[in-house]
């Protein structure tokens, strides 16, 4: 499986930037550790490093196998309307528009909810039943066929909870960009508005698809894990430097000459 399906298909956390308008109460910027694990696996198959700084949001993904960072980082710059991907193997750069991403996630529900079959329809317009224990902060949407089971922490202000928002929402629609089998776009839009209205964020996050026997799939079971640093180190502010100077470097190239070519 490729390093991309690992982390984005599997709905690894990430982080997204607040538009400009909003600004950014944490100075010194922020940084979350990221940890994604299969079924029972004690091993992560992917981790990833996802850093907010002066309006823009960093992504660097690995996967522990290889055991080093893998070649793409995304970049994720809301205030121009874009995302942009590097490839540092090939020195290749590439750019999606936010509102392009956003149509597609709007084009899937609508064919969505037009399907007969009930998961489908399901997944155009995702209801869970909502269960909050408050001795332990953990926060269950439940359905016939998604689960997500959230051990959440409190928001430390409103900026950080927003950005958390945002991140979320975003990811989630690039995800269905970037593999076009990923279905629970609308469903992970559903838990990010939850969690806002809650005022929570999530310190893991189980996510389980229950099999159908109509359907190919077999039940799915997927962990992350996050921890959230509320500061930078000079280590982070040279990646974001080295990163800068790659998003001025890389040949620009299309997005299908950039996705056949990526690394798996």
């Amino acid at each position: 499986m490729s390093r991309r399906r690992i982390v984005r298909l599997l709905e690894v956390m990430t982080v997204v930037v607040l538009a400009a308008e909003i600004c950014f109460a944490i100075d010194d910027g922020i940084r979350i550790e990221s940890k994604v694990f299969f079924g029972s696996d004690k091993e992560p198959k992917a981790e990833n490093s996802t850093i907010f700084y002066r309006g823009l949001v960093y992504d660097y993904l690995r996967s522990p196998a290889e055991g080093s960072h893998t070649s793409e980082t995304i970049v994720l710059d809301l205030a121009r309307g874009r995302f942009i991907l590097l490839d540092s193997k090939r020195r290749v750069r590439t750019e999606l528009a936010t509102t392009e991403v956003a149509a597609l996630c709007e084009n899937f529900r609508q064919w969505a909810q037009d399907q007969t079959d009930a998961f489908t329809k399901f997944l155009a317009a995702p209801k869970f039943e909502e269960v909050f224990e408050e001795t332990t902060g953990e926060l269950v949407l439940q359905s016939p066929w998604v689960t997500y089971r959230v051990a959440t922490i409190e928001a430390e202000s409103d900026a950080v909870l927003q950005q958390f928002r945002d991140f979320s929402d975003w990811y989630a629609r690039l995800n269905a960009r970037l593999n076009p089998g990923y279905k629970l776009v609308l469903a992970r839009l559903a838990l990010n508005e939850t969690l806002y209205k809650r005022r929570q964020l999530p310190r893991e996050i189980t996510l389980t698809v229950q099999p159908k026997k109509a359907f190919s799939f077999q039940r799915t079971v997927i962990r992350s894990e996050h921890q959230f640093i509320y500061h930078l180190v000079e280590s982070d502010r040279d990646r974001i430097a080295q990163t800068g100077e790659f998003m001025t470097i890389f040949q620009p190239v299309d997005f299908s000459q950039y996705d056949r070519g990526l690394d798996r």
